[in-house]
């Protein structure tokens, strides 16, 4: 099963959130339970976090009715249960919350605690990425971009919406939007951005978006800074296993520059300890 949206966190003053949800403002008391929820400026309470989202749900909160399908739909703090999960999510998106819906849409379309029904499904993802959500856009992009859930294949369609969720840094939508663009999928071939997009998703480290880049810019180009660019990122998503820089860099390997190459290696390391660092701190 697809990962559900998680939750998304706001950085707050913890004190002052506590005294509005204590108040009983709904919007207070949903913000208090992502915090708790993650351990976010606060010490992690799944289940404290359960009874705030609760009680901004029952106020009629449509992105908390729909964190409480999220607790249910993972059995957080509650005994797992995905018939209500789609209760909750179900309410929250009927009442207008993207996560909810692109939440619900996922169920639909997997058949997860409710009778599968694509259509349905392809229906509520499409109001969550018409609303902007980003991983709704994602999901709605890839929908178009194969031909899923009754819809015909249609680049055209599947660019703005992975367009729009490349923009808020999903290094998935990134790679996709570079691929659309280098290749002229649904769009005009334009190498320039296609790089820039590949590069956005490598610096996140997809490995894909890394040996593209690496391809892209081109291993053996005459001007040396780009060529060991190419090859450190090719470096890179070999590490990682990626089968493409792996044929590449085997195909290319006896006639490198042995400077260029000693450079890149350097570089790759550095990268790679780069993104390690990044991702344990997130």
């Amino acid at each position: 099963m697809a990962a559900l949206a998680a939750l998304p966190l706001y950085s707050a003053d913890i004190p002052a959130l506590e005294a509005k949800a204590k108040q009983g403002e709904a919007a207070a008391q949903f913000e208090l339970a992502r915090d708790f929820l993650k351990g976010d400026g606060v010490t992690k309470d799944p289940m404290l976090a359960y009874e705030l989202m609760s009680a901004a749900a029952n106020q009629g909160h449509a992105e908390a009715m729909g964190g409480v399908g999220f607790f249910y739909a993972n059995g957080i703090a509650v005994q797992k249960d995905e018939a209500k999960a789609v209760e909750w999510f179900r309410k929250g998106a009927e009442a207008g919350g993207p996560k909810a819906q692109l939440n619900l849409g996922k169920m639909l379309t997997e058949g997860k605690g409710v009778e599968k029904n694509e259509e349905e499904g392809r229906k509520w993802i499409q109001a969550a990425a018409d609303q902007g959500q980003p991983d709704a856009a994602y999901r709605m992009g890839v929908i178009y971009y194969f031909g899923e859930y009754g819809q015909v294949l249609d680049y055209s369609k599947a660019y703005p919406y992975l367009l729009v969720a490349a923009k808020s840094g999903h290094p998935e939508a990134e790679n996709t939007v570079g691929v659309m663009l280098e290749t002229g999928q649904g769009i005009a071939p334009d190498a320039v951005q296609a790089e820039e997009w590949y590069r956005k998703a490598a610096k996140q480290g997809h490995a894909k978006a890394q040996s593209s880049l690496g391809r892209l810019i081109g291993p053996e180009v005459q001007d040396r800074e780009r060529r060991v660019e190419a090859l450190t990122w090719l470096l890179v998503a070999s590490d990682k296993g990626e089968i493409t820089a792996q044929k590449l860099l085997d195909s290319i390997r006896s006639g490198l520059d042995k400077d260029d190459l000693a450079q890149a290696l350097k570089l790759s390391s550095d990268v790679e300890k780069s993104l390690r660092a990044s991702s344990s701190s997130k």
